[in-house]
């Protein structure tokens, strides 16, 4: 899985034809009916791979809404995506952990 993700230019959003859903609704239904903890870690890859889990399916549902109880942790991390996408947060957090130097030069250690 990994080596497929390194691919360049790797759409990880494409409707498949027969189902209309996306490479991270196939990781969900995947938790959902056989292993929770591969279908969230195939879910996790697509997601940090550019896989939107905003997209819909062809009944449109998106990826959290097809979870399970027995999927609940993985619910909880798709809305949290969808959340940081919609927000923007993903590339604020890339450049505040780049600005991140320990604490060294904040204002709070001024005198």
């Amino acid at each position: 899985m990994d080596e497929l993700l390194n691919i360049e230019f790797l759409e990880c959003d494409p409707l498949s034809r027969r189902d209309k859903e996306t490479p991270i609704h196939s990781a969900v239904k995947y938790a959902n009916e056989r292993e929770v903890e591969l279908g969230e870690a195939m879910a996790k890859m697509l997601i940090d791979a550019g896989g939107d889990p905003r997209v819909k399916d062809g009944h449109g549902r998106k990826p959290a809404e097809i979870c399970t109880p027995r999927t609940e942790q993985l619910r909880s991390i798709l809305i949290k995506e969808e959340y940081v996408l919609n927000e923007g947060l993903r590339n604020a957090d890339v450049a505040h952990d780049d600005d991140d130097n320990g604490g060294a030069n904040s204002a709070s250690d001024s005198e």
